[in-house]
């Protein structure tokens, strides 16, 4: 099994700057408001979820990741909800631009890996990987 694991420095600190924010609001809501009252329990419930999907970085969904087994690509990219699997065997072409990275398929459907905001040495190595496991 190959994997490349892709993740963003800075997008990872600004998730995490939130978080704490987050959590510095929930101390400032023990001057606001009474520990008394139920919208303080509800809002500080709320920010405490709030800052631990931050801290995860939404559990992990923010951090790119394509693996080779077994004759298929899995593509999980921080932009794509779901998971895809492509069979390396289906593909027909990698083709790359400034916005995107696309793998043409056989059958004509085409899945695009936006990589405008990343940086320069990144885009080669999604690239590079590409080329290994598919041999084009």
């Amino acid at each position: 099994m190959n994997q490349l694991v892709l993740r963003d420095k800075t997008q990872e600190y600004v998730f995490r700057f939130l978080g704490g924010l987050l959590l510095l609001s929930v101390g400032l809501q023990l001057f606001m408001h009474s520990p008394r009252e139920l919208l303080f329990w509800l809002m500080a419930v709320v920010f405490v979820l709030a800052a631990i999907l931050f801290f995860t970085l939404l559990f992990g969904n923010l951090i790119s990741r394509l693996t080779s087994d077994a004759g298929v690509l899995t593509i999980r990219w921080n932009t794509k909800v779901l998971k895809k699997h492509v069979r390396i065997d289906q593909i027909a072409e990698i083709t790359e631009d400034k916005r995107f990275i696309r793998i043409v398929q056989k059958d004509g459907k085409i899945i695009r890996l936006p990589v405008r905001l990343m940086e320069p040495d990144k885009r080669r190595a999604v690239r590079k990987f590409l080329k290994e496991v598919t041999g084009l």
